[in-house]
């Protein structure tokens, strides 16, 4: 009997044992390829200080800014003193028919947003030359599949893509001013 429940406790530290190597060998080969969570964002120190002009867009401007204090990149309140100035100059909801029902009520929806702001770069390390101004957008769309019986689960469904779309919008130009910072960096 004693026998038993020691050769049972043995299997039980082996099956302990290759489930704790498993994880290890999982975590160094997700690691290997070069997997990083959704929403990091790896800046260069050579972008800061950036100056961030809002523009009534406050909510994408706190993604924005939640991701420089998160790469530790210092934001300025004057033009002057920076190298990156920042200008988100509007943003646009769109929500469009993509399907109807034989009766014709809406059954799925496009949802787009979109945000156009300029990008100033002073930096000589950088590819722009001190001073000049580039216009550029970013455009996400998502669908949204509507169930009329549930309206007000979609609404906040909507919120919620438009929402993932402006923290999208927020990686995305900041990745455009990285990939940029890197180009004159060569």
């Amino acid at each position: 009997m004693a026998f038993r429940g020691q050769q049972s406790t043995f299997r039980q530290s082996g099956f302990r044992r290759s489930g704790f190597i498993s994880i290890v060998m999982l975590v160094f080969l997700i690691q290997g390829c070069g997997f990083k969570l959704r929403g990091s964002v790896d800046l260069s120190s050579d972008i800061s200080p950036v100056y961030l002009q809002q523009n009534s867009i406050f909510e994408l401007g706190r993604e924005i800014e939640s991701l420089l204090m998160s790469n530790k990149i210092d934001l300025t309140e004057s033009k002057e003193q920076s190298r990156v100035q920042l200008v988100l100059l509007n943003e646009t909801k769109r929500r469009r028919v993509l399907s109807v029902d034989s009766r014709g009520r809406a059954r799925e929806y496009s949802l787009a947003y979109t945000v156009n702001y300029s990008l100033n770069i002073k930096s000589s390390k950088m590819v722009d030359t001190a001073g000049s101004t580039t216009t550029e957008v970013v455009d996400i769309s998502r669908s949204l599949l509507f169930d009329p019986d549930t309206v007000l689960a979609v609404a906040n469904e909507s919120e919620i893509l438009y929402r993932d779309m402006r923290r999208d919008a927020a990686r995305l130009i900041l990745l455009k001013l990285q990939a940029r910072s890197k180009k004159g960096g060569r």
